[in-house]
């Protein structure tokens, strides 16, 4: 089945529109409370945008989906949702599985778990916003400035999420490297998939 065809099914029934809002924003409130609960209460305020990346996107995809049943759709917000859905799904799971040995202990198992397989999710119902785009370059540029503000804050101002220390210096090059990769998947993709339009 083609991602237009999957696209059209969701988009027009309201239960399955209902259900992936809801599963969003659940899992964007576990984030931002349990997760980064802690770690909201040692940021200061004015850093907090950059510390929940994967519940944030969450919380955006949520949004993005509110927007279209409402009618009211933003490309722009559209598109940095898709390209940090796409970044921090696939930065989950590989950071995850590379550093198993930290993440999977026994009483964490489930936990991450549960975590792997909902980046996994995060990072495919992303796709479902590339048929709403209408791409202007400055989304590029907007996006990646956010992104690298968001990468210069988690590793020189420490609002990076629970990683293994002796690792950082690899963790900000992977991340670095992961925005501009995945931007420019989101670019392709949306110029690609909407060429046809």
């Amino acid at each position: 089945m083609k991602l237009a065809e999957i696209t059209k099914i969701i988009f027009s029934s309201k239960k399955l529109m209902y259900f992936l809002i809801l599963s969003n924003l659940i899992g964007a409130v576990y984030g931002f409370v349990f997760y980064y609960g802690k770690q909201f209460l040692e940021t200061p305020l004015h850093l907090w945008l950059f510390v929940p990346d994967c519940p944030l996107f969450s919380l955006f995809f949520a949004i993005c989906l509110l927007l279209i049943l409402l009618k009211k759709e933003n490309s722009f917000f559209f598109f940095l949702t898709l390209a940090g859905a796409l970044k921090y799904g696939f930065w989950t799971v590989f950071v995850l599985l590379f550093f198993n040995e930290f993440y999977f202990t026994p009483e964490n198992f489930f936990m991450y778990s549960v975590l792997l397989i909902s980046h996994i999710f995060l990072f495919f119902e992303s796709f479902l916003l590339i048929k709403k785009i209408k791409f202007k370059f400055y989304f590029f540029l907007l996006s990646l400035l956010f992104f690298i503000a968001n990468d210069l804050s988690d590793y020189f101002l420490n609002t990076y999420p629970k990683l293994p220390l002796t690792e950082l210096n690899f963790m900000f090059y992977f991340t670095l490297i992961s925005s501009f990769v995945f931007i420019l998947l989101a670019l392709v993709l949306v110029k690609k998939l909407n060429k046809k339009n």
